[in-house]
């Protein structure tokens, strides 16, 4: 039986493939889950044409879907909230309070409506740490939610096991804390039995913080990851009060500890990563390690600087994550942008990244993170791709896409491929009604702030510290 094959044309293609970078008037020849073939337009259509569905996108640009290596989508209930905190009160004050009252309905009506975000923004498979609630039938359902939504990616099961030390000093929530070291594993086997790996979907553990879990239950996390050949992730050195307190109570700063328990690996992934000194370059670089950078949040919570360079040099695969709707984030192509920006000013030094470096780690990069053959436009890859629209006033002149996509921040996106299939078109899923995605993510959101008591966080206007004289006219002093 013939495979039926998919042919997008006319578009010009940012391929993230070094032998053939930009194809102008080109197409994608998409059979199943793959890609079959990419090339000039008149190649493909002469070699496809006749047997294929044909999908006209001239004038547009497509390039490789986005990969969010790290986010929160439930925490987009509480969106536009906490400005003004740094991450230590941002979490005592609002995340850890918000997240310790979230139903499994609040979950899955946010996991929708923040789903569809991420997808409507030109990302393809998002690494998702759900930390509320945890339990085997919530995080199975929300798997099966991500899969329904189209999405390619990771429900990364939030594991806080028994209070320690290190939560105490951080002021976390203790009703986050409600099981044994024992139990967490035993839910995230539970939950592995029950959404088993190698789906587009799949279940990683997720040790939420260095400082605030046992030690052993993290290299119990690490264990079960390479029994199951998945990844895990776990949020690392993201303020330099967390690698203190580490420092405090273990006698090593944290990559170094996690060097010494061999746990650093190429399935391994760190969230955030600011604060590594040489010494923990030079172990995340020789083990592989991923790092997540994320610089939009990283900016939101004046948390620090990713110290990128370093870190390629040094060998670790870095990629890009949103971090979610909660720390200002606006998708994937906004983190190319702030990425791209900040390591110049970090650097002072405008050849200290480029356009196609953002690419690399929003595609390419975020695809070694998620053990996925996809992030290039090339014949085999998984078909995952969006196109964009930048026809309009607002980006033209297109001389040089590359540029044009990571200075965009919010390029409108058509079109969305994944896994072959069609999930957006027109700027409109073909799974969900928006009106109603919309108005259950509202509603849970509203009772949501009320049950966590976080209505004091409402403001319709936030005075600046220094005032602007109104009574100005012109001419006098």
């Amino acid at each position: 039986m013939t495979t039926a094959i998919t042919l997008y044309e006319g578009a010009d293609l940012l391929t993230l493939d070094p032998s053939q970078p930009l194809i102008r008037n080109g197409a994608i020849a998409v059979s199943g889950a793959h890609i079959l073939a990419v090339g000039p337009q008149p190649d493909l259509a002469k070699t496809y044409g006749a047997h294929a569905t044909r999908i006209d996108w001239s004038g547009r640009l497509a390039l490789p879907g986005l990969v969010d290596g790290h986010s929160h989508l439930f925490q987009s209930l509480g969106r536009t909230l906490g400005d003004g905190l740094s991450l230590l009160p941002w979490l005592e004050r609002f995340m850890l309070p918000l997240a310790a009252n979230v139903t499994r309905e609040d979950a899955i009506a946010i996991y929708r409506l923040a789903g569809l975000s991420s997808l409507l923004l030109g990302t393809t498979a998002v690494i998702d740490n759900h930390y509320a609630p945890v339990d085997p039938e919530t995080i199975v359902t929300l798997a099966a939610e991500m899969e329904g939504l189209g999405l390619r990616g990771v429900v990364a099961r939030g594991i806080f096991g028994p209070m320690v030390e290190g939560g105490r000093r951080m002021n976390c929530d203790p009703r986050l804390f409600r099981h044994s070291a024992a139990e967490e594993i035993e839910l995230t086997r539970a939950c592995l039995g029950a959404h088993p790996p190698g789906g587009r979907v799949e279940i990683w553990p997720m040790p939420e913080n260095v400082v605030y879990l046992d030690p052993e239950l993290m290299i119990a996390c690490a264990e079960l990851a390479a029994e199951h050949d998945i990844g895990w992730q776990i949020h690392c050195s993201e303020s330099k009060f967390e690698v203190e307190i580490f420092e405090k109570l273990y006698g090593k700063r944290p990559a170094i500890w996690m060097q010494a328990q061999g746990i650093l690996s190429d399935r391994a992934s760190l969230a955030h990563g600011i604060w590594f000194d040489e010494a923990e370059i030079e172990a995340l670089g020789a083990s592989k390690t991923n790092i997540v950078h994320n610089p939009v949040c990283n900016q939101y919570l004046a948390s620090g600087i990713l110290k990128l360079e370093p870190l390629l040099a040094a060998g670790a695969n870095v990629c890009l994550g949103s971090d979610g709707m909660a720390v200002g984030g606006s998708g994937m192509f906004e983190a190319m942008k702030a990425g791209f920006l900040l390591q110049r000013l970090r650097e002072l030094n405008p050849l200290a990244t480029s356009a196609e470096l953002m690419l690399e780690m929003a595609t390419l990069r975020g695809a070694k993170l998620l053990r996925r053959d996809l992030g290039q436009l090339r014949a085999g890859k998984l078909a995952d791709f969006v196109a964009l629209d930048l026809r309009g006033p607002v980006h033209q002149p297109l001389t040089r896409p590359a540029m044009a996509v990571v200075m965009a921040g919010m390029p409108p996106v058509t079109d969305v491929v994944v896994n072959g299939d069609i999930v957006v078109t027109g700027g409109r899923s073909i799974r969900l009604d928006h009106d109603k995605v919309i108005s259950d993510g509202l509603q849970a959101a509203a009772a949501l702030l009320d049950r966590a008591g976080l209505r004091g966080l409402l403001s319709d206007w936030i005075a600046p510290a220094h005032a602007v004289n109104t009574n100005y006219r012109a001419g006098s002093s």
